[in-house]
């Protein structure tokens, strides 16, 4: 039986920072922060979109 991977927030969310950064995609990882307006509450990432994030609030300018 295949694991399934979850994220840290405990869905399986394949396109969320976290994930990204344990499958090493580093090309994505660079496409969904390129101009980052959310930051994750429970990483500290930032990232493009709030869909990227497990726990999203937007950056303050």
């Amino acid at each position: 039986m295949e694991n399934q991977v979850k994220c840290r927030c405990g869905a399986d969310h394949h396109g969320h920072l976290c994930m990204l950064r344990s499958n090493g995609l580093l090309e994505e990882i660079a496409r969904v922060n390129s101009d980052p307006k959310f930051y994750c509450f429970t990483c500290g990432g930032e990232a493009n979109c709030s869909e990227n994030l497990c726990e999203p609030a937007p950056i303050s300018a």
